[in-house]
């Protein structure tokens, strides 16, 4: 099964839904779940950046553990390309089903035994050959009831061009799984999942509304839950702070979006002074749009960063975040001082802790949600030329910075100090190999 490559995935840090929230949602995703098929073995849940999606996703991939029907959770981060990129979705869902289920296994290592190349088969050809037929050849199988395969953030699944063979799998070839499996997808409204998703009799399509009483009375919920916990560590003379008035408030301020809610309660939480730090989101202006409310609450958070007329912080934050925003790995903060160079005494932890609330540095660094690149993606959005990053010229930063690295002592003759086994023999590069044509008389060193 090891043969397969699946993407490794771990989960076990991500957070779920607070308990008493979501509940509605959460009841028709498991209803449709656990009930007899009504034709329909596609939940498509999408919805806004920063709605609470994956927190719903991760809800639900509990409950079905814990009932020993998940057979397969995957979930995509566009911060971990090479486990996120659509060539290893299905090899990894196949992979992980094998692990679910013994039998599952056993049929999936047969089909590749009979078909050894199938790893590097077209998406359909994976699918047919790794779940269909497998599943097929199990009829016992649906006794035991449905078997849960969950797929979070399909949006940040390579790009539209790259995902364009999974598309067509998930939005058609899908319809071929027996009734018992039940798929949940999990992703933003982008144009070609829409497209693939659309108006597919066995794909049940559920927009996450931000606009509902629900949506609001859970953010109420959640606000609530993590001030009272920030009131008793920090505020313990203040029992009644904030208030039951202030947290609706708050609430309104989100426009339904828990992302705001998570971004505002980091932003009071890692700040000197929680009641300063509550005024000064409130004194922003409601906005009757989501992204918009989201917007101003970045811009506020950067505007208390630090004082933007220090030339010093600027460069410094806009040398280290134009490495943050296009990271294909995290990098720990020691990483990255060594490739931008900064000198002792003015490390990127400074500027980076200045910005808890939107970027984590533990265990390394990285955004604590993609909406925030995209605010400093776009001049109209964060409307500051100071914090408007050209993405493509962060690319072009980021390869100049790690070529100099490389040329700076970075690379060395034999670098991790091996010791060959077997003495090389006098062996020349072949010329056409070589850069230059080389001496016949001049042998291969060793190493």
């Amino acid at each position: 099964m090891l043969e397969l490559a699946p993407a490794d995935m771990e989960s076990s840090l991500k957070q779920g839904c607070l308990p008493s929230t979501r509940q509605d949602i959460l009841n028709d995703i498991v209803k449709w779940g656990t009930e007899p098929s009504s034709g329909q073995n596609i939940f498509w849940l999408y919805g806004l950046a920063g709605s609470g999606k994956s927190t719903i996703c991760i809800t639900i991939t509990r409950f079905f553990r814990d009932l020993g029907r998940l057979g397969s959770f995957i979930f995509f981060d566009c911060a971990f390309p090479e486990r996120s990129h659509p060539s290893k979705v299905i090899r990894t869902l196949a992979y992980k089903l094998g692990m679910f289920d013994p039998r599952i296994g056993a049929a999936i290592s047969l089909a590749i035994d009979n078909y050894p190349s199938v790893k590097d088969a077209p998406l359909r050809a994976q699918f047919t050959r790794l779940i269909i037929e497998p599943l097929a050849s199990l009829p016992e199988l649906e006794t035991g009831g449905p078997i849960l395969l969950a797929i979070d953030a399909l949006d940040e699944c390579g790009d539209p061009e790259d995902r364009k063979a999974l598309m067509k799998v998930l939005g058609k070839e899908s319809s071929r799984l027996p009734s018992y499996i039940r798929v949940l997808l999990i992703s933003r409204p982008l144009e070609d999942i829409v497209t693939a998703l659309q108006d597919k009799p066995h794909i049940l399509a559920h927009n996450l509304d931000l606009s509902s009483n629900v949506g609001g009375r859970d953010i109420v919920a959640y606000i609530q839950h993590h001030l009272r916990d920030i009131q008793r560590r920090k505020l313990p003379q203040q029992p009644d702070w904030p208030g039951d008035e202030v947290i609706q408030e708050l609430a309104e301020h989100s426009r339904g979006l828990f992302i705001w809610a998570s971004t505002a309660v980091k932003f009071i939480e890692t700040r000197f002074n929680p009641v300063n730090s509550l005024a000064i989101i409130l004194r922003g202006e409601k906005s009757s749009k989501a992204q918009l409310a989201l917007d101003q609450l970045y811009a506020t958070s950067l505007a208390h960063a630090d004082s933007w007329d220090d030339e010093d912080f600027i460069d410094q934050f806009r040398l280290v975040l134009a490495v943050i925003l296009v990271l294909q790995n995290p990098l720990a903060t020691s990483t990255l001082d060594r490739l931008t160079g900064l000198p002792k005494g003015q490390e990127s932890v400074h500027a980076v802790s200045k910005l808890a609330c939107v970027i984590a540095d533990e265990p390394t660094l990285h955004l604590l949600h993609p909406s925030f690149a995209d605010f400093l993606f776009s001049r109209e959005r964060c409307n500051r030329e100071i914090w408007y990053f050209d993405e493509a010229a962060c690319h072009q930063h980021v390869a100049k910075i790690c070529l100099r690295r490389l040329s700076d002592g970075g690379l060395k003759r034999n670098m991790c100090n091996l010791t060959l086994s077997v003495p090389l023999k006098d062996e020349r590069i072949p010329d056409d190999v070589a850069a230059e044509p080389v001496d016949p008389g001049v042998p291969l060193r060793e190493s």
